[in-house]
């Protein structure tokens, strides 16, 4: 069932979850960098030093019914850009969004082009369930990928077809490597070879995020099934060659992933569990060989992490179970 498969960005859960709220906690005491947002999900910064967000949005007007049920379906997904002198200016809109989680997620900037994954819709929906590049500078469409194609062609983890896509990451060679949590799989792609499978996990351990570290290797972080138990997800190290290095198991609900240039392994819990009540608070926490050390605890679903240039760690939150125009990017404390 797709429910187990959840992804910030589409599935039961995700429908289920957004009729409750957390608390704010922490929050209104977090230097904030960006908020009104809709949905913000992942986080990058551009080599030009500007922060590029990716926001789900808030779906539209049209009724649509999804596997997970009744949703609404719009053009309500943005991508914006907060300058380094501080001005915030929205430089993609009218981008596919779905009410209960689907919609722009994840991207990648470079000198070029824009990366950017978008997930969820109805079948056969334009620009959804795959990856856009989209020319920097005059902000049109290179090309689409299709992800859902690939998956009802391969069906990687060899159970129902769907695709998810939610995460990508970009090799020192220029690959691209690409999460899809529905199909529990990470492929890649390049112009030459077009995609191909990396590695699937046929027991549905939900991969939704993935990095590079300094060594090269890729750093995969898994959401872990319904009904998604505390300590249940972990991160797992691969080589580029496909092997496994190392896992950091113990952790609760991995949405995002970041390693810096010393090695720090960081990951974003979208939520602590689910409670009586609904989902508990997530948090941002530091990942070792010894366990989590939390950073920032007691939000409202983090996602998207990303560091800037000064090395200041920063996250995504109220990327959902929050209401519309709530969704802020904040700094994490790391001292």
């Amino acid at each position: 069932m797709r429910y187990t498969k959840f992804l910030v960005i589409g599935g039961m859960l995700f429908l289920v979850l957004a009729a409750f709220s957390l608390p704010a906690g922490a929050q209104s005491d977090l230097q904030v960098i960006a908020s009104g947002l809709n949905a913000p999900r992942g986080l990058a910064y551009g080599p030009d030093g500007a922060l590029y967000i990716a926001e789900g949005g808030s779906g539209g007007d049209i009724a649509i019914d999804t596997p997970e049920g009744p949703s609404t379906f719009g053009s309500t997904g943005r991508v914006v850009v907060v300058a380094p002198d501080g001005s915030v200016n929205a430089i993609l809109t009218n981008l596919p969004s779905v009410g209960n989680g689907g919609g722009p997620n994840s991207l990648i900037v470079g000198d070029e082009s824009i990366w950017l994954i978008t997930a969820g819709g109805p079948p056969n929906t334009f620009l959804t369930n795959g990856l856009i590049e989209i020319d920097r500078a005059s902000l049109r469409m290179r090309q689409f990928i299709d992800l859902l194609r690939h998956e009802q062609a391969e069906n990687p983890d060899g159970n129902e077809i769907d695709s998810n896509p939610v995460d990508l990451a970009v090799a020192s060679d220029g690959t691209l490597y690409i999460v899809d949590a529905a199909c529990n799989c990470v492929l890649t792609w390049t112009a030459a070879g077009g995609l191909q499978t990396f590695h699937a996990w046929p027991d549905n351990p939900v991969p939704t995020s993935v990095a590079f570290g300094p060594e090269g290797d890729l750093y995969i972080g898994f959401l872990s099934p319904a009904p998604f138990i505390p300590g249940s997800a972990k991160i797992e190290q691969w080589t580029t060659g496909g092997e496994l290095v190392n896992t950091f198991g113990g952790l609760t609900m991995v949405v995002d992933v970041l390693v810096d240039n010393a090695g720090t392994i960081y990951a974003s819990q979208v939520a602590g569990g689910m409670g009586p009540n609904g989902p508990e608070p997530g948090s941002v926490v530091r990942v070792g060989p010894d366990g989590a050390t939390p950073l920032l605890e007691n939000i409202t679903a983090p996602y998207g992490l990303a560091q800037d240039a000064d090395g200041n760690l920063i996250v995504a939150i109220n990327a959902a179970f929050a209401p519309p125009g709530s969704g802020q990017v904040v700094v994490v404390p790391t001292g």
